[in-house]
């Protein structure tokens, strides 16, 4: 089956009104789909108001809020009360430092990798400061970004209390095999994995208890949506913590990890995501009675050929370029690289190569994207940093072309 990528630009309201330049800093944060629009447009002007009240609005308003909560849960294939909403990853795992925290002791261990947003590693090193927790780092290989699998199993020993590492590094764009590592690290250690996916969740929505892992975030405005982020822990985790919300929310899981209240447009408007997966699998796959887990499976076989052949692309131009260093995997053979590619030249500064791809249309960007040590890992300045490349599955041959043309341009 061809994916029909004019039906899925259609559904995304910039390709329809600015058509003038390539935008390919998906990475950062994704176009919003018309479904997510559609909600939040009802909601603002027909349920600004309190939800779960016993006014019509109000009971409309907190009707809309558990349909997304109940659509995600469902799309995880997680239970409700093991899902949490919060305005981003970088919060939800500031919130989640603070539960882990007491449950730590002077002499226990943490793993952290170089490889990670600081989303996923400055909030556990803060911990491990404030709770005198030795903090054990699985490093990167030192050209390519990659991390080896094997020597993780080094790190581990009895004392190991969490493992922190991403699904797929912003930068490296490579896809951490972290189903193997769970398995690894279950063979010789009772420690807790949490999985920071937001770099691959706009490429693939998993479900975290087929991983394995014990906690698993991602950021929706990547994934098509609102400014939100969601927060899977498994229900055994979470409740060996402290819960981080008011008083009278004790008791309800899954408003533990919240200490504010709910953003409720926002909250609502995440269902469209969802929304708009569905009308993109019943266009190719006609009217389905499989669950949404089910689905984003199928979608997932149908846009990755897409996006394999964009990453391909983007490599083999780079690969090309003289003086040109591409971090992660250079091939996309085996499944696990997607279309975010970093690169850095050899004698010229990122922002100027950045600047002159702007200025022939191409919407990329330059710098460390938030993980400043593993781009001072490299030998590089965070300040300049790399130039990245970021598509997902609604970017076109035609965008792709202009994007090599650029490329070649630039760089020779």
């Amino acid at each position: 089956m061809n994916f029909d990528i004019n039906f899925a630009r259609k559904q995304f309201l910039p390709f329809i009104d600015d058509t003038d330049f390539v935008f390919c800093s998906n990475a950062g944060g994704s176009y919003v789909a018309r479904q997510v629009n559609k909600i939040f447009e009802r909601y603002n002007r027909h349920m600004r108001v309190q939800p779960y009240s016993g006014y019509s609005p109000s009971r409309e308003a907190g009707g809309a809020m558990d349909r997304a909560h109940s659509l995600w849960s469902e799309a995880l294939d997680v239970s409700p009360d093991e899902l949490t909403f919060g305005p981003s990853t970088s919060m939800n795992t500031y919130v989640l430092a603070q539960a882990i925290g007491p449950t730590l002791k002077s002499g226990d261990q943490i793993i952290v990798t170089s490889q990670d947003h600081e989303s996923n590693r400055g909030v556990w090193l803060r911990m491990a400061k404030q709770r005198e927790i030795e903090v054990r780092h699985w490093n990167v290989e030192p050209e390519l970004g990659l991390l080896d699998v094997r020597s993780l199993e080094n790190l581990l020993t009895e004392k190991t209390r969490w493992i922190f590492f991403t699904h797929c590094s912003n930068l490296v764009g490579t896809v951490n095999p972290v189903q193997d590592c769970v398995n690894r690290i279950r063979s010789s250690s009772d420690a807790r994995v949490f999985v920071d996916a937001v770099s691959y969740a706009p490429h693939h929505i998993p479900s975290p208890k087929r991983l394995g892992v014990d906690g698993y975030a991602f950021s929706l405005y990547k994934v098509f949506g609102p400014h939100q982020g969601i927060m899977y822990l498994d229900r055994q985790t979470s409740e060996t913590m402290e819960a981080q919300c008011h008083d009278f929310n004790v008791g309800a899981l899954a408003k533990h990890f919240n200490p504010a209240g709910p953003l409720h447009a926002e909250v609502a408007a995440s269902a469209g995501v969802l929304d708009y997966l569905e009308d993109l699998h019943k266009h190719h796959f006609g009217q389905s009675n499989q669950n949404l887990r089910a689905k984003l499976d199928d979608l997932h076989t149908l846009t990755g050929a897409h996006e394999t052949h964009l990453a391909r692309t983007v490599l083999d131009c780079l690969n090309e370029c003289p003086g040109v260093r591409v971090l992660g995997k250079q091939t996309v053979e085996d499944n696990d690289r997607v279309c975010t590619v970093a690169f850095k030249h050899s004698q010229r500064a990122s922002s100027e190569i950045c600047a002159d791809l702007q200025n022939l249309g191409i919407g990329c960007e330059s710098g460390s994207f938030y993980a400043n040590h593993l781009v001072e890992d490299f030998g590089v300045d965070p300040k300049d940093g790399f130039v990245r490349i970021s598509l997902v599955h609604y970017n076109s041959q035609d965008e792709l072309d202009r994007i090599v043309s650029a490329l070649q341009q630039i760089l020779g």
